[in-house]
């Protein structure tokens, strides 16, 4: 879906609702860990302003195919237009990238994940929301989340994984019904509590948080002679610290 329809979208009633209760979930995370640089990467716009308390320098980027909104609005423009699978940013640059109408509607999904994790610092996070294929909102394509290809949570994280993240927590929000009723939208914070206890694969996205893994391949010296084996051992590493997860080789 193009940004000036996104756009459109996101300024009525519903789509307000919508990306309230979606950065109210996005935030409970982001909380917990607040980043230098963030990128926002697909249609990021309204988002943008949850992510302010908890990153330092914000940057946002949309593919060309899509378009580009400008933001924010009356001030400097941090909103770039670029390729999905060629950033013009330099490697490992960002703490974090929130990705927000992207996946379900680029060509390349591997190509893109893999320039994503090019720009991330060793450790560093990507947050993803997309629609949940089993949830109401992708069923109604007068919605942004009706467009595209929807995934699974397992098909989420097999793609992700793919593109050498680790997926370290997932959920389900906007439980909403995707509908525009005045009663409808002020009962939305009750549908999201709801949603989350009693029926939480219907909520309408699904986010997923993943860490960039870097790997290292060691060569392991068995007794007289070093032995041809080599062993892929992932190594996070954070701002200011490195944490290893070793692997026992028999």
């Amino acid at each position: 879906m193009e940004a000036i329809r996104l756009q459109t979208w996101y300024a009525t009633p519903l789509g307000q609702t919508a990306a309230r209760m979606v950065g109210e979930a996005m935030g409970r995370w982001l909380s917990v860990h607040p980043a230098e640089r963030t990128l926002g990467f697909g249609f990021p716009h309204p988002y943008l302003e949850d992510l302010r308390p908890w990153s330092g320098a914000l940057f946002g980027a949309s593919p060309a195919e899509m378009g580009v909104a400008r933001w924010p609005v009356g001030s400097d423009n941090r909103i770039a237009q670029v390729r999905p699978d060629a950033l013009p940013f330099p490697a490992e640059y960002f703490d974090r990238v929130i990705m927000t109408h992207l996946l379900e509607g680029v060509q390349s999904l591997r190509a893109t994940l893999r320039e994503t994790w090019r720009v991330l610092v060793p450790g560093g996070r990507i947050l993803v929301m997309v629609p949940n294929r089993g949830g109401l909102w992708a069923r109604r394509d007068v919605t942004p989340f009706g467009w595209g290809r929807p995934f699974s949570p397992r098909q989420l994280r097999t793609t992700l994984e793919e593109s050498l993240f680790l997926p370290r927590q997932s959920c389900y929000a906007l439980f909403l019904p995707p509908f525009a009723g005045r009663r409808w939208l002020a009962a939305a914070p009750a549908w999201e509590k709801a949603g989350v206890r009693w029926f939480a694969p219907l909520g309408g996205v699904i986010l997923c948080e993943a860490e960039k893994v870097v790997y290292a391949v060691p060569v392991i010296d068995s007794g007289q002679r070093k032995s041809s084996h080599r062993s892929r051992i992932p190594l996070t590493v954070g701002n200011n610290r490195r944490n290893e997860h070793e692997e026992q080789t028999r």
